[in-house]
């Protein structure tokens, strides 16, 4: 009877351990598939001229292709040495975008999207963008780095290319960690009292400008809470592709 007892335990001992390397598999072979159709994306659609590769002002995105596969593009989102190199989507509200991919399949990284809220030119005050933080480093994982100040200090720059050949320069001006219901999300602002609220609760932050200037906010999951991690940016210059 022991033995009986002892070989269904094992039996299902094993069960246990394939489910559990099935799922672990299935988990890890995602991952490598949303950062394999990542880098993909960038090679099909960034063109970098060989001898411009330092200069994101070179790069060139191919806006038409991208949006025959998809109308919603409005932007290609690039901050220089982060793994933040992504098309920027606005879809008919903060779901659509939220588990589905480019082409529209159901993707757990789903895509980079701005707020339902915001105009797709990036006209507006404040124009907020998402993304997951995934665990494999892609989408806006990185931006979990801003809140200490050195990587901050060395990751100024973020730049927004737009289909009509335009690239918005923002400069990095605060990085914090805010409730997901923060009245900081929204697109009209008060500028001065906006950036005394930022300020206050920012973790990393720097005056760069007093006048009022547009502004992205980056914002992404906070280790499964209920909290953000976003990252400010002021636009600095609209530059006008050759």
């Amino acid at each position: 009877m022991n033995k009986i007892i002892r070989r269904i335990l094992l039996f299902i001992c094993i069960c246990v351990f394939l489910f559990s390397a099935f799922q672990l598999g299935k988990i890890f072979y995602n991952y490598y598939t949303i950062e394999k159709e990542s880098a993909e994306l960038v090679t099909q659609y960034v063109e970098e001229p060989e001898e411009e590769k330092e200069d994101p002002l070179k790069r060139v995105v191919n806006f038409e292709e991208l949006q025959n596969i998809n109308s919603d593009v409005i932007g290609w989102l690039y901050i220089p040495d982060t793994k933040i190199d992504e098309p920027i989507l606005k879809g008919e509200n903060n779901d659509t975008y939220l588990y589905t991919d480019l082409y529209m399949k159901s993707n757990t990284a789903g895509n980079v999207f701005i707020d339902e809220i915001n105009s797709r030119d990036f006209s507006d005050d404040n124009t907020i963008i998402y993304g997951h933080n995934m665990k494999n480093g892609s989408r806006f994982h990185d931006l979990r780095y801003f809140v200490e100040k050195d990587y901050f200090n060395e990751h100024q720059d973020i730049y927004i290319y737009l289909p009509d050949g335009s690239v918005y320069v923002y400069q990095a001006v605060a990085s914090t960690i805010i409730a997901a219901t923060s009245d900081l999300y929204q697109k009209g602002i008060d500028y001065d009292s906006y950036m005394n609220q930022v300020k206050s609760e920012a973790s990393v932050y720097q005056n760069v400008s007093d006048k009022q200037v547009n502004m992205i906010m980056l914002s992404t999951c906070y280790s499964g809470t209920d909290n953000r991690y976003v990252v400010y940016g002021q636009l600095r210059e609209k530059v006008k592709s050759e």
